[in-house]
């Protein structure tokens, strides 16, 4: 394995661990990635390209190795863009490649920002299911009454005390794979080892619980696409074939962008980076050599199940 170096950005008071693969003089790319999961879990491509990249992947808010909100806070999605904001301006990457949650959070940062990076590349990224407007007085119920429930209602002592304790990292491992059966047994060891932490007598998952709540507001695809029809950088849309968070108007989605490139990566699912890092990275090494050039090998065009959108 090719070794790795977390570094500590603070913003607004709050510490966010940014780990790196490589020399830093080498061009720059950023992976940001999804909800529970941390930046370690792109280590299986970082040590395919950082011969050639300086590879960086933070965690975010509450996740992996970064800090939790205090007494009273919550992970509000405009904490996530500012954060970003602040991780951008500071390591000024040439690309961007973000997993779902994350693809959500850096493609709307990057309508508004659009000179932080020549290309964006999202992995399952253009948001999930909309949630109806007549749904949100529900919702809003929902996260209320969550924030009510042990564990969710204390601070970050009591939070990270509340988290349930496995025996093994084999037993995190079987967890992973119960959830994605696509996953290799060795991917879901590694993931397993990075992505817990001793308490007790046993591990817990590094994040914090309060992400499991429901958040207060649904999901709004007309202020999404207004967004992302802002996107003035090339960007690479892939989505997995058997992904379990294909949104149904995936193609109206896609057609919003101005400069996209959209294809299907087969034979994986949702985590589709967790399940062929040796298929992912060198697409991606093709991305950032030429974005916006052509659609990368190994991709067919369109959306899965639906043919072809724009080829690229």
């Amino acid at each position: 394995m090719t070794a790795i170096q977390t570094d500590f950005h603070t913003v607004r008071g709050l510490r966010l661990a940014v780990h790196r693969w490589g020399d830093p003089a080498l061009p720059t790319v950023l992976f940001q990635h999804g909800f529970l999961d941390h930046g370690k879990s792109f280590s299986a491509i970082a040590e395919r390209v950082c011969d050639r990249w300086h590879v960086i992947a933070p965690d975010a808010r509450g996740h992996g190795d970064s800090e939790w909100v205090g007494s009273g806070g919550y992970y509000h999605f405009a904490d996530f863009w500012h954060d970003l904001d602040g991780l951008l301006r500071h390591y000024q990457p040439q690309h961007v490649v973000a997993h779902s949650m994350g693809g959500m959070i850096t493609a709307a940062l990057l309508a508004v920002r659009p000179g932080h990076t020549q290309s964006l590349a999202l992995l399952d990224g253009m948001g999930p299911l909309e949630s109806p407007v007549d749904a949100w007085p529900a919702r809003l119920e929902a996260w209320l009454d969550a924030l009510r429930i042990p564990g969710f209602t204390g601070d970050v002592a009591e939070r990270r005390a509340a988290r349930r304790t496995m025996p093994t990292v084999a037993d995190a491992a079987a967890r992973l794979q119960k959830a994605n059966p696509r996953l290799p047994a060795e991917m879901a060891l590694r993931l397993a080892a990075t992505n817990t932490e001793s308490l007790g007598n046993g591990l817990v998952w590094r994040h914090d619980p309060l992400h499991r709540t429901p958040s207060a507001r649904p999901f709004r695809i007309d202020e999404a696409m207004q967004l992302w029809a802002k996107l003035p950088m090339p960007v690479l849309s892939i989505y997995a074939e058997h992904s379990e968070w294909l949104p149904p108007d995936l193609r109206a989605r896609h057609a919003v962008v101005p400069r996209l490139h959209a294809g299907v990566l087969h034979g994986v699912s949702h985590n589709l980076h967790h399940e062929q890092p040796e298929i992912i990275a060198p697409m991606l090494e093709s991305w950032w050599n030429a974005p916006g050039h052509c659609l990368p090998d190994g991709l067919t065009p369109g959306e899965p199940g639906r043919g072809r959108s724009d080829g690229g």
